[in-house]
Order: C-alpha cells, then sequence, then structure tokens
C-alpha cells in the first residue's frame, strides 16, 4: 500500500507543478519580456524485487523557459535599427521646420530686400525708400539669426538626449552585470532561475534601443555585451561606463566615448552600428552639420555681396558706403588634442578670412601639417572629401584664406576650419540711418557734345575699389579702330587700350560699356558724382544681385529651394527607412514571441490536462486509502 500511495503523492505533486507553472504562464502572459515556462519531469527509478523492477512515480526534476538565441539576438539587431531610425526621423522633422517656405522662409525675405532695392534705384534720394531697404535688411538678419538659433537648440537637444541616453545605457548595464553574478550562482545548484534570466534579456533588448550589441555567453551562464566594435561594455559581473563626451573640435557637439579602467576611448559614429544614440550622433554629424553650413553659405555670401558692393558706392553725404551687414567671422577651431601652453590654451592658432564669397562652399574642413611637404600644409574639404594639398600661410582654398598665427600651429596640431557655418549666428544689421545707404555712384559718365560717332553711355559700374579716390576723368578716342586713351584732368595719360564691340572699358575698379560706335576724336567725361542724392548707380547694381550668382553658381533664391529641397529629401529617405526598419522589427519581434511566448489557447489546454492529472492522482490515493482501510478491516477480525 505504501508503494501505491507513494505513486499516488509523487503523481499529485507533478501534476501541481504543472498547473502552478501553466498558472504562472497565464498570469504573465502579457508581461512584457516574459518567456513561457515549462515543468521537465523525470520517472523515478523503479525498484527491484524478485518478480522484476516497479516504477516509483515521477519525479520533477526542474523548470526551464522557451529561449531561442538565434531569434533574441535578431530581435534585438531590428529593435536597434528602427531605434536608430525613428530617433534621426524625429530630429529631421523638427530640422524641416527650421526652414520656412514661402513668407516665412528666407528665400523671401532676400527677395523681399531685392525688391526693396529696386524701389531705391526709382527714387534714390527718397527717404521712405530707404528706410524700407533698412526694415528689408533687418528683415533677413532676424530670420537667418532666428533659423541659426533654432539650428543650435536642435545641437544642444542632440547633445542633452545622447547625455541621458548614455545614463539609461550604463545602469541597465550595472543591472546586466548585477544579474549576471546571480545567475551564474543560482545555476550552481542545478536549476535555471528563470525569472531572472527574464529580466537580464529585457535589459539587453533595451539597452540595444540605444545602441547596437553584441552578446557572447559564458559556461557559467553569465552573458557578456559588446558595442562600438568589440569594446566591452559587460564581461561578466563587470560593467564599464560609456561616457557623453564633448567633440575634440567644437565642445558644442556630441561624441561618445567608453570608459575601461579609468581611460576614455572615443568611439567614432560609424562604429556605433544602429541604436538612438547612433541615430542621434549620425543626425548631428551630417544633417544638421550640412543645415548649418547651407544656411551659413547664403548668409555669408549675400551680407558679403551686398557690403562689398555698398562699398562701391556713395552715400547722401557724398563719402563711400559702410557696412550694411554684420555676420558671424570665419573660425579656425583647434583640436582638444594640440599643443598647449601652461595655461592649458593652445599655442599656435589660425585666422580665417573670406576672399571671394561667390566661391564659398556649404562645407568644414580641416587643416593640418602636409605629410607629404614639410613646412606646408593641407586642408580636407569634409562634404566630399577633396584635399588641398601644399598650401602656404595666405592661401586661398573655395573662397576663403588661412593665416597661420604668431606663434604658428605646432607640429601635429589641427584645425577645424569653419568658413561660413557661424555667419548665421551673428547675422545683423550694421547700417541704422537710412542716409548711409550707398545708392549713388562715385562716378558718372556723359558724351561730348561734339562727339561724331554713334556712340552712347549703356552703363557705367564699380566692380572694385579704387586705389585713390575718382577724380574728373576724360576718355578720348584716338583712332577709327577703337584705340583710346583715359586722360586726367591736366591731360596725363593713365591708361590706354583699344576698344571692341561688347566689350567693357576698365580702369582702377570701374567698367565702361558703350551703345554704338565711337568714332576717332570722340570724348566721353568721367567725374565724380555731385549730386548723390539724384544718382541712383550703385541701387541698381543692388538690384542686379537677385540674378547674381551669389551662392556658389546659384542665385541665392535657387540656394534657398535647393536647401529646402536637400532636407525634404532626407527627411522622406529617413522616413522611408523608419517605416521599413520598424516593419522588420515588428516581424522579428512576433516571430520571437511566437517561439518563447505564452499562447493562451495552449496553455488553458494545458490547463485541463494537467487538472485531469491531478484529479487521477487524488483518485490513485482514494484507491490506495480504501485499500489500506480494507485490510486493517480483515485484520481486526
Amino acid at each position: 500500500m505504501s508503494m501505491l500511495m507513494q505513486l499516488g503523492t509523487r503523481a499529485m505533486f507533478a501534476a501541481y507543478a504543472q498547473l502552478q507553472t501553466t498558472g504562472q504562464n497565464i498570469a504573465n502572459a502579457s508581461t512584457v519580456g516574459y518567456s513561457r515556462q515549462q515543468v521537465i519531469l523525470g520517472t523515478t527509478q523503479g525498484q527491484y524485487t524478485g518478480s522484476g523492477y516497479f516504477g516509483r512515480g515521477v519525479t520533477v526534476q526542474t523548470v526551464t523557459r522557451a529561449s531561442n538565441m538565434f531569434l533574441t539576438a535578431q530581435a534585438a539587431a531590428t529593435k536597434a535599427t528602427a531605434s536608430g531610425d525613428a530617433a534621426r526621423l524625429s530630429m529631421l522633422q523638427q530640422l524641416e521646420k527650421v526652414f520656412g517656405t514661402g513668407a516665412g522662409g528666407l528665400g523671401y525675405a532676400a527677395t523681399q530686400l531685392f525688391n526693396s532695392f529696386s524701389e531705391l534705384a526709382a527714387a534714390p534720394g527718397d527717404m521712405s525708400a530707404r528706410q524700407a531697404v533698412i526694415a528689408r535688411a533687418e528683415d533677413f538678419a532676424s530670420l537667418a539669426r532666428s533659423n541659426s538659433d533654432q539650428i543650435e537648440m536642435l545641437q544642444q537637444n542632440v547633445f542633452s538626449d545622447i547625455r541621458n541616453s548614455v545614463a539609461d545605457v550604463n545602469e541597465m548595464a550595472k543591472g546586466v552585470a548585477d544579474l549576471n553574478a546571480k545567475i551564474a550562482g543560482a545555476l550552481a545548484t542545478g536549476h535555471t532561475p528563470n525569472d531572472l534570466m527574464d529580466s537580464r534579456d529585457q535589459l539587453i533588448s533595451r539597452i540595444s534601443e540605444k545602441i547596437e550589441v553584441q552578446t557572447i555567453q559564458a559556461n557559467d551562464g553569465s552573458i557578456s555585451v559588446f558595442i562600438g566594435g568589440g569594446q566591452s561594455l559587460v564581461l561578466g559581473g563587470l560593467s564599464n561606463k560609456l561616457v557623453a563626451r564633448q567633440d575634440d573640435y567644437d565642445p558644442s557637439r556630441a561624441s561618445v566615448g567608453i570608459s575601461v579602467a579609468g581611460n576614455v576611448t572615443p568611439l567614432a559614429t560609424s562604429s556605433l552600428g544602429a541604436g538612438s544614440i547612433a541615430g542621434l550622433m549620425r543626425f548631428q554629424d551630417s544633417d544638421l552639420i550640412d543645415a548649418r553650413n547651407r544656411l551659413g553659405q547664403m548668409v555669408a555670401s549675400l551680407t558679403t555681396a551686398v557690403n562689398e558692393q555698398q562699398s562701391f558706392g556713395i552715400d547722401l553725404s557724398g563719402v563711400a558706403g559702410g557696412p550694411m551687414f554684420r555676420a558671424g567671422a570665419p573660425v579656425a577651431m583647434p583640436h582638444d588634442g594640440n599643443v598647449v601652453d601652461a595655461g592649458g590654451l593652445p599655442v599656435g592658432s589660425v585666422a580665417l578670412a573670406i576672399t571671394d564669397s561667390r566661391q564659398l562652399k556649404a562645407s568644414e574642413y580641416t587643416l593640418e601639417e602636409d605629410p607629404a611637404s614639410a613646412g606646408q600644409f593641407m586642408i580636407t574639404r569634409l562634404s566630399d572629401g577633396q584635399t588641398f594639398s601644399g598650401l602656404n600661410d595666405g592661401d586661398a582654398v573655395d573662397g576663403f584664406s588661412f593665416t597661420l598665427g604668431a606663434p604658428p600651429p605646432q607640429a601635429g596640431d589641427r584645425y577645424l576650419l569653419k568658413p561660413v557655418s557661424t555667419a548665421a549666428m551673428g547675422a545683423a544689421t550694421a547700417l541704422s540711418n537710412p542716409r548711409g545707404i550707398a545708392a549713388a555712384s562715385p562716378l558718372m559718365a556723359s558724351a561730348a557734345a561734339a562727339n561724331t560717332g554713334t556712340a552712347s553711355i549703356s552703363s557705367l559700374t564699380i566692380t572694385a575699389a579704387p586705389v585713390s579716390p575718382y577724380v574728373a576723368m576724360t576718355l578720348s578716342f584716338t583712332s577709327a579702330t577703337g584705340d583710346y586713351s583715359i586722360l586726367d584732368g591736366g591731360g596725363a595719360v593713365l591708361a590706354t587700350g583699344t576698344w571692341t564691340a561688347g566689350a567693357a572699358i576698365t580702369y582702377d575698379g570701374f567698367a565702361l560699356n558703350l551703345n554704338g560706335v565711337p568714332a576717332n576724336g570722340d570724348s566721353f567725361s568721367i567725374n565724380p558724382t555731385t549730386y548723390p542724392n539724384a544718382s541712383n548707380g550703385n541701387a541698381l547694381a543692388f538690384d542686379s544681385m537677385s540674378s547674381q550668382m551669389l551662392v556658389d553658381g546659384q542665385t541665392l533664391t535657387d540656394a534657398y529651394a535647393e536647401t529646402l529641397s536637400s532636407v525634404g529629401v532626407r527627411v522622406q529617405g529617413a522616413a522611408a527607412a523608419a517605416d521599413t526598419s520598424a516593419a522588420v522589427a515588428s516581424r522579428a519581434n512576433e516571430a520571437l514571441t511566437s517561439e518563447v511566448g505564452v499562447n493562451l489557447d495552449e496553455e488553458a489546454a494545458r490547463l485541463i490536462q494537467f487538472q485531469q492529472s491531478y484529479q487521477a492522482a487524488a483518485k490513485m490515493l482514494q484507491t490506495a486509502q480504501s485499500m489500506m482501510d480494507t485490510l486493517l478491516q480483515l485484520g481486526g477480525r
């Protein structure tokens, strides 16, 4: 009887364990990260008798959880990709709002400025027209500055988000290390701590949302987590820390490193793989820098060109016009590893200056020693990787020049050159008095009444600042084939040349164009402007800037339209990538869930099965008890 009761007791205990585990599965069917558990049963070794081996029932060996290492890793990897794409898309959508369309865009503000110049050309002495130019200039500068402020705010948000994400990763990495130690200790008992292992998997999955990870399981059951091309984030029961640090060149930008034994190793953006941190870094290092440079290129090109044209004319007081705009100056930022003095400040320095605003590119550059030529320098354009080698102090590249400081850069020094990216940040009007607008040309030309040819004045424009202040001059033709001389007021020859149809006659910064054909002996007077309020020569030059290729071979409005298009294409591409990666991550998670998750229909069926097993075991005990009672009754007679 005792054997039968043991069989029933063990069967009942096994069925109870199965019922309990099934109940656990049902209770956690909606718990994120929970893996289905299962009771593993084994047959108890039989007892030998003279009639053979009789079974001694069942034993509960352990409780295991459903797992699939391949699907788990796949789900984590796809989640990292989806998270990175989503983070970049979110920032790009905010960036798209910076560049307004229609009346809210910088292109419209520039068009309004050019229109005000056109109205000024029609009435150069009208103070209301002059005041309108000042107002439109302020509108342009204010909008450029606002756009720049929004971009810098996005930069601050990126830095803050990266710092917060790094803190989250470090906290979760510590949790994985702690769980590794607990799991390794529990496994030493011969049983798997299922809930602890689920928690660890869930933490690793959450880390992968921030940064792509690779995992390796050790013999003791612990899992090591690696990032950034092999850097260990978790190694057994120990965890290292990610570090959100300042960029080596620009302290306003974020970079990521990992601290191992107190030593911080920088992690390149390309090595981060996927995850929201990688997505934010890609946005910062590509999308945001490009947008900042495009905005700065437009602002630097326009403000420099307007200020230059302003200097070519004269204002209502008869003096050369002063700057109409201010813009952020180009800067060269030293690398964090450059040679420093005792106070920690860089020893060497480099200064930048704009030489031709129409040639400026929407890019940043690096400057370093030319490895192929001692004493010379090499500049790399970061937008496309093009290099300019064999450069010397004062040389120009892409519309800007660099000048070595005193003392100059030291051996091994490197610099980040920003010829345009800071322009919009400091955009402002430098002129507030409308009388200071140089609408008048400093020179006026007229044909002599005695001329016999058909030549007439087409235009007189200033193309460069004169070497010395202009004086009265005479253009005299000395032959029927177009030979001419330019004479000063005393009759001295200043320049000679031969005129050809369609070509300008140039001298000391001015260009004179003629219609018709001059005859031998014809002359033209070129005199300083006497009444600036009646001259619109420079206002016409301002007006013509709307159709000039001010921005690297484009008009400003075309350049702004291209900027809008570029940002829009990036947003569309990022949206498509985010949708695709989210769908892939969803399918990977569904595959994992179907493998290790809880199916309530299956658990309900098992619940009935194990309930019947429990009832059968109870019936067995009841039968054994009845048989024992019968034997006891027989023995008492």
